[in-house]
């Protein structure tokens, strides 16, 4: 079954607006159990406020060339953390950039998002909010900053 994730992105420590400018994939730590398949919103943080992108999840087991080849990924390896031998990385190819302001914060507050500190699904009436208002900009509906 396909699941749908919110991916937070903190735009001070990667600008993933300039790398989706020269790349359609991109690859991010993966915290969860993303699998491929799976559908990915980027949420971008301050000053943004917003999820700007939408993503399919193309690979859930990254080799070590690809991750080499993307080490703006790789987490800084603290010798102290037990964990860092098992962190495992996704590939997202972008599929869609939704235009500044879609999904705003308050809107995504309004309809179900918590807090955006970690990847997590969306539970149903977010999810629901987001598949209406795809729907909305994919017929070309304009009223959906109403």
């Amino acid at each position: 079954m396909i699941e749908k994730w919110i991916i937070p992105c903190n735009v001070k420590h990667f600008d993933i607006i300039e790398h989706f400018k020269n790349n359609e994939t991109v690859v991010w730590k993966n915290s969860f159990t993303i699998h491929k398949g799976d559908i990915a919103y980027i949420y971008l943080g301050a000053p943004f406020g917003e999820i700007r992108y939408r993503c399919s999840v193309i690979s859930d087991m990254v080799d070590e060339q690809t991750l080499q080849e993307n080490r703006y990924a790789i987490q800084e390896k603290n010798s102290n953390n037990y964990f860092s031998k098992k962190i495992k990385y996704i590939q997202l190819k972008l599929d869609y950039e939704y235009p500044a302001g879609f999904f705003p914060l308050a809107k995504l507050k309004e309809n179900g998002l918590g807090q955006v500190q970690i990847q997590a699904r969306p539970d149903r009436n977010l999810k629901r909010y987001l598949e209406d208002m795809e729907h909305k900009l994919m017929e070309g509906d304009d009223t959906y900053g109403e």
